[in-house]
C-alpha cells in the first residue's frame, strides 16, 4: 500500500514539475527576460491620443463625410458613341465617363455590356482619375477576337463610400446614361 502512494505522489510530482517546465519553454514573454550587463534598455511613451466625441448615427443612415470633405452620395454619368472603322481603330464621338463625390482613388468603375462578348472598357479604377469630381474623355475600348455583334452598348457603375451607423461602406451607382458601340467594318 505504501508503495502505491509513493508512486502517486511522484506522478503528481512529475506531473506538476512537467506543468512548470512547458509553461517556461512555451510562454516565456519578453518581459521575463533579463537583459545582458552590455544591452541599453529604452523604453519610450507613447502619448495616448484623446478621443473625440463621434456624431451620433441617424436611425438607418449619417450624412457620407469622408476625407476629402465629401458630403454627398456618388453620382456619375456616361454618354457619346465610338464607332470602330476595322477591328483595331476606333473614333470617339464625345464618349465620356462623368463623376461627383467619389471619396478615394481606391473605387471602381464597372462597366455592363450588351451583348456580353468580352470587349474592354476603360477607365475601371479612379486610381489616376481627379477626385471628387471629375470626367474622363475618348474611353478606352478593346475589341475580343472574333467579335460576335455589330452593335454594343454600354451602361456603368461606380463605388463610393458612405457611413453608415458610424462604419465605412461601400456602396455602388449606376450611372446615367449609356455609350453605343459600333462596328463599322
Amino acid at each position: 500500500m505504501g508503495n502505491k502512494k509513493n508512486l502517486i505522489f511522484s506522478g503528481i510530482v512529475a506531473v506538476i514539475t512537467a506543468g512548470f517546465v512547458i509553461n517556461g519553454y512555451f510562454f516565456n514573454t519578453a518581459d521575463n527576460v533579463e537583459p545582458t550587463p552590455n544591452q541599453d534598455i529604452v523604453q519610450t511613451l507613447t502619448p495616448t491620443p484623446t478621443p473625440t466625441p463621434t456624431p451620433t448615427p441617424g436611425p438607418t443612415e449619417e450624412p457620407f463625410s469622408s476625407i476629402n470633405g465629401v458630403k454627398a452620395p456618388a453620382t456619375c454619368q456616361i454618354g457619346g458613341e465610338i464607332d470602330f472603322s476595322d477591328k483595331s481603330s476606333f473614333t470617339s464621338k464625345d464618349s465620356k465617363l462623368s463623376w461627383q463625390n467619389v471619396d478615394s482613388q481606391g473605387r471602381q468603375i464597372y462597366w455592363h455590356i450588351v451583348p456580353q462578348d468580352g470587349l474592354k472598357i476603360g477607365p475601371n479604377i479612379f486610381g489616376s482619375l481627379d477626385i471628387p469630381d471629375g470626367t474622363y474623355e475618348n474611353l478606352t475600348v478593346r475589341l475580343p477576337e472574333n467579335p460576335a455583334s455589330k452593335n454594343y452598348l454600354l451602361t456603368a457603375s461606380i463605388t463610393y463610400g458612405q457611413f453608415i451607423q458610424g462604419d465605412l461602406k461601400v456602396k455602388e451607382t449606376n450611372c446615367a446614361g449609356q455609350v453605343k458601340v459600333n462596328l463599322n467594318f
